[in-house]
């Protein structure tokens, strides 16, 4: 009988991670990753603040392609209050994204972005308090998003996409093995700008939910083949942003975004498992997050005439503080950003550079299992990126 309580003790505290606000690498869809992401939805000097906000295409004159490259260094610690095993988890991955916009008459734009818009690799080993919730877990999100706008007049425009979502999951404990499953999630984006004069633009914009469904085998748990098969979801909430951009002087530009993450549609995990003996067994997880709010700001000044140099900050609520509803698929706390960049031309190509620090906090979770098969997790979660990247824009 041991597998079959091991199974369900596993059950009771396994689940799948969502890479968004809790870690939402937005990074390689930013189009002014310099000044923090402030501002991209009414940015037009590079073409990936179509991700952000289409109607922004209408600036961007006849042709516009970019191309974001870059690198990031992913480290999540956990020290354990007991004696039960602290834990590290480290990654050092690529990331990219490609965005064309192209005019096809005086008033309509089209463009497409291709981009990675979340996703890891992450192994904490099998000696950490949490192993039998979480060894190691991959996860990579992908989006095309096609998408058209038009220019009403010289001061508004608006624009809409369609979101193409790929997302792929691959994932074990020290007790079970899970593998990986892939799948298509689709949605809607809108936007609307109004460019008040040359000096100010205001811009806002909104992202559908995406859901993506999960069904994959799983061999385990220890000697015994008892859980065969998982079926689960991964949501990625709805998100509004309003950007807007004041130049302050000819050099000197002043950079602003608010959004919001409806995170409390997210309130539980429910899992179904199947077993060998072909019974199900559904399990749900309570989670209660609450909606996310994101501020930044951010600077781009003119140096001279062949540099642009660029700073920024963002800042991110907490979807959940109390630590008895913490999970270790994602500890979710406040997070910080910081950012600085700088720009310049070679012949007709803009290159962008920049480098990113992100605080994902101190997180503390308190999980208490009355099971010998599970560690009690009661510790912190201090996590942190660096992320350096360069794009092209011509």
């Amino acid at each position: 009988m041991r597998p079959l309580k091991s199974a369900l003790a596993v059950m009771s505290v396994l689940s799948l991670p969502v890479h968004a606000s809790g870690i939402f690498l937005q990074e390689a869809v930013t189009a002014n990753a310099g000044t923090a992401g402030a501002g991209d939805g009414v940015y037009t000097g590079s073409a990936a603040a179509m991700w952000v906000n289409p109607a922004t295409m209408s600036g961007m004159g006849e042709s516009l392609t970019t191309f974001n490259l870059l690198g990031f260094d992913l480290e999540m610690k956990y020290r354990d209050s007991g004696d039960n095993g602290d834990g590290k988890a480290h990654s050092v991955l690529p990331s990219a994204g490609a965005f064309h916009a192209r005019q096809l008459t005086d008033d309509i734009h089209i463009g497409i972005a291709l981009g990675a818009v979340g996703g890891s690799s992450l192994s904490y080993g099998t000696e950490w308090a949490g192993a039998a919730a979480l060894d190691e877990i991959t996860l990579t999100a992908m989006q095309i998003n096609p998408a058209i706008s038009y220019q009403i007049n010289p001061q508004w425009s608006v624009g809409a996409g369609v979101q193409l979502s790929w997302a792929s999951l691959e994932q074990s404990t020290s007790l079970l093995d899970i593998d990986k499953d892939t799948d298509w999630a689709f949605g809607a984006n809108f936007g609307v700008m109004y460019q008040h004069d040359e000096r100010l633009a205001i811009g806002a914009s909104y992202r559908t939910k995406l859901e993506h469904e999960f069904g994959t085998r799983v061999s385990g748990p220890l000697n015994g083949p008892v859980i065969s098969s998982l079926r689960t979801d991964i949501t990625v909430p709805a998100i509004a942003d309003i950007s807007a951009s004041y130049a302050v002087n000819p050099k000197l530009d002043l950079l602003a975004s608010v959004q919001w993450h409806q995170w409390s549609e997210w309130d539980n995990t429910v899992m179904e498992f199947g077993f060998v003996t072909d019974r199900t067994k559904t399990v749900t997880i309570d989670r209660d997050w609450d909606d996310v709010w994101k501020f930044a700001l951010g600077a781009d000044y003119q140096l001279n005439s062949q540099w642009r140099l660029k700073a920024g900050f963002s800042y991110e609520t907490s979807p959940q503080d109390e630590p008895t509803k913490q999970w270790v698929d994602v500890p979710v706390g406040e997070q910080y950003r910081y950012s600085i960049g700088a720009a310049t031309k070679w012949n007709d190509v803009t290159i962008d550079m920049f480098y990113e620090y992100a605080d994902l906090g101190d997180v503390d979770i308190d999980r208490q299992f009355q099971n010998p098969v599970l560690n009690d997790i009661t510790g912190t979660f201090d996590g942190r990126i660096h992320f350096l990247g360069v794009s092209f824009t011509y």
